[in-house]
């Protein structure tokens, strides 16, 4: 009897190591592998290790991250479309720079939209979101009290994320905070200004009161107002920065002038 020979068809497995199962488990570590890269690069653009306008160096990021340069390529493609990074054809990927006319439509924007996020949380929220944002804006007093301006920071995006997420209007959640992890490097400057973390707060705190008591317009106004001063905070720290800049360059300035003197003596 003629025996039969084997086959192979598409889609079947040909061996113990090209099951189906540990295929999909490899395409699955992949996967996790793409995002653990772009939260790495997410967190680095977020905190300023890579500045806007820095190109992403494929190579250089792979031997920092441990990866090969392909997961850090489709992970500046994520982010690309994220807003957070412009690829610019033949020339490579950049942490994506705003200019102070979109920063200041970004900002206007969302005062639309935590206001209205406000509004609808103080009608709706439960004692277990009372107790989380409560919990969030004290942990904010003792980093303002302890003059820990990353850790205020960080737990100041929390409370913001939080507030929108229990609004219950998830469309507006995702275009708030798409809209607003633009602004993230340019929002921690804000508190570099002595005094602004500890106003922030105070905000915060009329804020949560007003949703707490179920006063829908007032949680409104003072979510828009809150965001505004936010608003003005970026504009005072941008003018802080340019003021040190140019006192850094007075004294230069000034011995320029004075080899000057001493060059026409």
């Amino acid at each position: 009897m003629q025996r039969r020979q084997s086959s192979t068809r598409p889609g079947m497995p040909v061996s113990g190591t090209g099951t189906v199962a540990e295929l999909r488990q490899r395409i699955a570590s992949r996967e996790s592998l793409g995002r653990s890269v772009q939260a790495a690069l997410e967190q680095m653009i977020e905190t300023g290790a890579l500045e806007p306008g820095a190109r992403l160096n494929e190579m250089e990021l792979a031997a920092r991250l441990g990866v090969s340069r392909g997961p850090v390529r489709e992970a500046a493609r994520a982010l690309e479309r994220t807003g957070l990074v412009t690829v610019i054809l033949n020339r490579g990927a950049f942490v994506r720079s705003l200019d102070i006319k979109e920063v200041l439509q970004i900002y206007d924007m969302n005062a639309v939209l935590f206001g209205h996020a406000a509004a609808l949380l103080a009608r709706s929220i439960t004692k277990a979101q009372d107790a989380e944002l409560r919990v969030i804006v004290a942990r904010m007093d003792e980093a303002v009290e302890a003059g820990r301006r990353e850790a205020f920071f960080a737990v100041n995006v929390l409370f913001h994320q939080q507030l929108v997420e229990f609004c219950g209007n998830h469309p507006l959640r995702d275009v708030y905070l798409e809209h607003t992890r633009k602004l993230l490097v340019l929002r921690r400057r804000s508190f570099d200004v002595v005094g602004n973390m500890q106003a922030a707060n105070h905000e915060h705190h009329r804020l949560l009161e007003a949703i707490l008591s179920g006063r829908t317009e007032q949680a409104r106004r003072h979510a828009e107002v809150h965001t505004r001063a936010g608003q003005a905070r970026y504009l005072s720290s941008v003018a802080h920065v340019s003021a040190a800049a140019d006192n850094r360059t007075m004294p230069g300035e000034r011995n320029h002038h004075a080899d000057d003197r001493e060059d026409r003596r």
